[in-house]
């Protein structure tokens, strides 16, 4: 398998590969596009909801989306149906997760219950923002599950505020950051 990264030589180009990946995330919104909060946001609070432990990994649980987009829920669904979905997330999702695992300083694989910790919130985020910030008019075939949003009221935040908050938390949580 090709290498996902440039090699990096100094933390400095480290920083500035999660650069990148934060301005793409910071503009590109969720629930493909019906959906003011964008990928960056999500992963921020998502971090800020989780333990300790669990934060940085949080952080970037969805960091592939800049190149593969937010598939929506009944998408993967269907890719499962289909017999793709292992073969996309083994070849795709997965190599891009782990490159960033290991460009943060986190262990890969993700430790199990770092892994729970993280669908647990990913899923209480996802039912949140169909509550307060999905166009329901342009989502077709999601089914909110019988899990509890987050108590407060979710406003999307500006590219620039997520993008910059996104940079906030990886300078603070990453250990290659020093953080």
């Amino acid at each position: 398998m090709r290498d996902l990264l440039p090699a990096v030589k100094h933390p400095s180009d480290c920083q500035l590969l999660f650069s990148r990946k934060a301005r793409g995330l910071a503009h590109l919104r969720r629930w493909n596009g019906a959906c003011d909060v964008s990928v960056a946001q999500h992963c921020v609070m998502a971090c800020d909801h989780v333990s300790r432990r669990a934060a940085p990994y949080a952080l970037i649980h969805d960091i592939e989306e800049d190149e593969t987009g937010d598939l929506l829920t009944p998408v993967k669904l269907q890719m499962r149906q289909l017999g793709i979905w292992d073969r996309f997330e083994a070849e795709i999702v997965l190599p891009i997760r782990k490159s960033y695992t290991e460009l943060a300083g986190l262990c890969w694989p993700w430790p199990t219950n770092v892994v729970a910790e993280v669908a647990d919130i990913d899923q209480r985020l996802q039912v949140t923002e169909y509550r307060d910030a999905v166009d329901r008019d342009l989502v077709r075939g999601f089914v909110p599950r019988s899990i509890a949003p987050l108590s407060e009221y979710l406003l999307p935040w500006s590219p620039q505020k997520a993008e910059a908050q996104f940079l906030d938390r990886a300078q603070r949580l990453f250990p290659a950051w020093e953080g």
